[in-house]
């Protein structure tokens, strides 16, 4: 089978997720919204309602919005998301991020082999992003990204992902494009734009879960370096 739904001899697409399926941060972006939110809307909201596992920065702004009853212009919006990056490099600053098993390993072969295009589909935003990655060192592997910032919904962000892969891989040549996540999110995600899903549980997601989710393929962790090569298509 070819083209962008399977193997083939065009470039293979990894489009990973960030938090539960690279690194955990042990709390960081969380204390860092509930310092923002003090810091731009006057809240002193701990934001227990929220459940960031799978959702985008964008969408977990507009859920503690509508639960203080409140709308926002796109100037706070603005600002809020540059206060959170402000909170995150200071918190981080003091929290060592856990990469998660295999990771390192697999991000150096991905991007060094001419046959993948490495990419970030994330619910961080852009800044963010690049400031967990920045402190676990695993910044230098990605080539494009879609982000929390840019859509609430991560099918959408995922879509402008492939996008822009496609723009990076001109004359239809990608062969296949998987999503790598930990959640049903990532597995919905990679479904809604034609893709497969890698589905990890190093996240709150069991391999059970994620595979009832709909996972094309589900691993307990990325360590398997050829395994997990194999499953890309690589």
């Amino acid at each position: 089978m070819s083209g962008e739904n399977g193997a083939g001899c065009g470039r293979v697409v990894a489009l990973l997720d960030i938090d539960g399926t690279l690194l955990h941060v042990r709390g960081a972006g969380r204390a860092s919204f509930i310092r923002a939110l003090a810091a731009v809307f006057g809240w002193d909201d701990a934001i227990p309602y929220i459940d960031f596992a799978g959702a985008t920065d964008l969408d977990v702004l507009d859920r503690i919005l509508r639960h203080h009853g409140r709308t926002a212009t796109a100037a706070e919006v603005d600002r809020f998301f540059d206060r959170l990056a402000v909170e995150l490099r200071e918190t981080i600053r003091h929290v060592v991020p856990t990469v998660l098993p295999g990771v390192r390993e697999l991000l150096e072969r991905l991007s060094a082999d001419p046959r993948a295009v490495v990419g970030l589909v994330t619910g961080n935003t852009g800044r963010c992003a690049r400031i967990k990655l920045e402190a676990a060192g695993l910044h230098g592997h990605f080539v494009l990204g879609a982000y929390g910032h840019e859509h609430g919904d991560r099918k959408a962000i995922a879509a402008l992902a492939l996008e822009r892969a496609r723009r990076h891989v001109p004359g239809g040549g990608i062969g296949s494009v998987w999503v790598v996540g930990d959640t049903p999110a990532d597995v919905a995600a990679a479904h809604a734009i034609g893709a497969r899903c890698l589905a990890v549980a190093t996240g709150g997601h069991s391999m059970d879960a994620l595979t009832e989710a709909g996972a094309d393929k589900t691993v307990a962790d990325l360590s398997d370096l050829d395994g997990v090569l194999r499953i890309l298509d690589l």
